[in-house]
């Protein structure tokens, strides 16, 4: 993880603001020790989120868009700020173009600039497209909420995994319906790979109805679900068309399906390795992000305390658990959702490794060809 040392500490003399201060701030202390600093800190936070707001990723109709306002407001009421959480919304498909606005800003580490990110900026940010300039590395947790994806296919291409590896299908791809082979469906993509099979993505298919309908009519063979508002997961997984089945799911657990671990295993009889797996599994866990909350990293600690002290209030408020509840989220804020975006940056060595898997097959999957190993 790079660091970089605060523009506020780099030069060697004090300004005579700072100097008085600092005198001041000592004056006090002598004076009311315990007292002094405790003020000195109050003060301190207060004026570095005079004005806090919300890059948001996505317009008003986006996932983000549609909690922003909700967030906002149980933000400000953990923050205790004079004024409100204000949004600042971006049309972009995907996130990718507020990513970039926030990292224009981050340098500053203000303690008063987040932004709320969808799991596919992530995607876009770890497959190398040319459009991201963000490095969220650089940025500090505080909230993240994850639901369950799960890859389906065709009964039949459960059952014959192992005869597909040994090459009685060698030259059939899987078709895969995808947004675009980058995006979020990558996780599908890259893990029917791996498992031998050769998956071809078919681009246009945003939905999980025109998926769905197009598994029916046997225009692609495996689609990714992710479940929505008054969706139940279990039940959809049950209607899918007739010789539907699951072949692995990432994020939260999803009763009844195997991991992916386990349908490789089952697959290769070994457990998967390598720094192609450990790509998939850092793109699984962004495919299953739905929502990042987020600040620099370079954020004065004391700042960053406190957002993440009123990003656990703000996901007990009615409001944003009723709607969290909807959208089948499983959420985590405050220190503990550190964790969960780290699992999203894989080492030097597994990324190369994905970009290069990558920029081998793009050719192929503008051709129309399926997906070869590298």
């Amino acid at each position: 993880m790079r660091t970089k040392m605060s523009p506020h500490a780099t030069g060697p003399l004090l300004s005579r603001r700072t100097l008085l201060s600092a005198l001041a701030a000592s004056n006090l202390a002598a004076i009311c020790p315990a007292r002094a600093w405790e003020d000195i800190d109050r003060a301190e936070s207060s004026s570095m989120i005079d004005a806090p707001r919300l890059i948001v990723g996505g317009g008003p109709d986006s996932l983000p868009g549609q909690v922003a306002p909700i967030l906002a407001a149980a933000l400000t009421r953990g923050l205790a700020t004079s004024g409100p959480v204000t949004t600042h919304y971006d049309m972009g498909r995907d996130g990718v173009t507020a990513a970039n606005l926030f990292d224009t800003v981050s340098p500053e580490a203000d303690g008063g600039t987040t932004i709320l990110a969808p799991g596919a900026a992530l995607i876009a940010s770890l497959s190398g497209d040319a459009r991201v300039h963000f490095d969220f590395s650089r940025w500090a947790a505080l909230i993240v909420a994850r639901r369950p994806v799960v890859t389906l296919a065709r009964g039949e291409l459960h059952r014959t995994i192992r005869s597909r590896l040994s090459g009685l299908f060698h030259d059939r791809p899987v078709r895969l319906a995808v947004s675009h082979p980058t995006g979020v469906e990558l996780t599908s993509l890259l893990g029917l790979s791996l498992l031998g099979l050769h998956p071809l993505p078919v681009s246009g298919y945003a939905t999980k109805e025109a998926a769905f309908e197009a598994l029916k009519n046997g225009q692609v063979d495996a689609v990714q679900l992710t479940p929505g508002p008054g969706d139940d997961l279990s039940a959809d997984i049950a209607a899918a068309p007739q010789g539907i089945k699951p072949i692995f799911y990432s994020g939260p657990v999803i009763a009844g399906v195997p991991d992916f671990e386990a349908t490789y295993h089952m697959a290769r009889d070994r457990a998967p390795s390598g720094p192609l797996f450990q790509a998939w599994q850092a793109v699984a866990n962004a495919a299953a992000s739905a929502l990042v909350l987020a600040m620099p990293m370079l954020t004065p600690p004391l700042a960053i305390a406190r957002w993440r002290h009123a990003s656990q209030e703000a996901i007990m408020d009615p409001a944003l658990k009723s709607w969290n509840d909807t959208q089948h989220l499983v959420v985590t804020a405050g220190a503990e959702a550190a964790p969960l975006l780290n699992q999203l940056e894989p080492e030097l060595t597994a990324l190369l490794a994905l970009r290069r898997w990558i920029n081998n097959n793009q050719p192929r999957w503008r051709q129309g060809q399926e997906t070869r190993p590298t």
